[in-house]
């Protein structure tokens, strides 16, 4: 049980982001793929759910065979492995969490009125989005970019370079890389608000890696647990920065 007893328990977590990513999703929009126009919004909604439960379940994997390898940590992991470890202070990934949230915030709304001339519309958020941001954003997301492929990517690095625990830049080094990846994926829904010129795709990538480059640090320095709530705090920091200067 050393494997399966934390893999179910982070995928059941896990897969409960992917179920509000599914209700939060806007099937007018899946329905208009080709042979999918027949489809009900049940049908569509778990066609939504496929990619990001398998990338969910698949990132679980990895970070549950390989972390512990390379001295990475999760408190529930290890809890559950009858293991001792302290559960991480949430003061400062909450504290920080918030505060790069509203900053990006600002920062935001101060990039589409200087480049581009205006904010862009986009749709209220309702609870179920707002449930969605923090629970997949939150947790889903950090078991598939920093659990899953940044210690994935770790783990390898630390085999080709033949050391046993990875070294201060090879670390950063992927978390460097992961932070990118992280900020690319976010291109596909930033294209749904806006053009993605040369300016957009610098400030999504951009943004978007610099809160990844404090998770993943959070992630080797604190544990999973810690990048969690910081990305769970980070969301109602934007939400308030938003209200407060949009």
């Amino acid at each position: 049980m050393f494997f399966w007893k934390p893999y179910l328990a982070w995928s059941a977590i896990g897969l409960v982001g992917v179920l509000f990513l599914s209700l939060a999703t806007d099937t007018g929009m899946i329905s208009q793929t080709p042979g999918m126009g027949d489809m009900s919004p049940l049908a569509l909604r778990l066609m939504a759910a496929i990619q990001p439960a398998a990338l969910v379940l698949i990132g679980t994997a990895l970070g549950v065979h390989v972390a512990h390898q390379i001295g990475f940590r999760s408190w529930l992991t290890e809890k559950l492995r009858g293991e001792d470890m302290r559960f991480p202070s949430p003061v400062l990934p909450l504290i920080v969490g918030l505060l790069l949230g509203f900053v990006v915030a600002i920062v935001d709304i101060a990039f589409f009125r200087l480049v581009e001339g205006a904010w862009p519309e986009q749709a209220s958020q309702g609870v179920v989005d707002r449930l969605m941001a923090v629970t997949y954003g939150g947790i889903s997301e950090e078991l598939m970019m920093r659990y899953g492929l940044l210690s994935f990517l770790i783990w390898i690095a630390a085999k080709v370079a033949g050391v046993a625990r990875p070294g201060n830049g090879l670390v950063w080094t992927m978390i460097v890389v992961v932070a990118l990846l992280f900020g690319a994926g976010h291109l596909p829904v930033m294209a749904q608000f806006a053009e993605l010129t040369g300016p957009i795709i610098l400030r999504t990538i951009g943004l978007n890696a610099a809160l990844a480059l404090f998770l993943g640090w959070l992630y080797w320095k604190r544990g999973l647990e810690a990048a969690m709530m910081a990305h769970i705090a980070f969301h109602p920091g934007l939400w308030i920065g938003l209200l407060l200067v949009a």
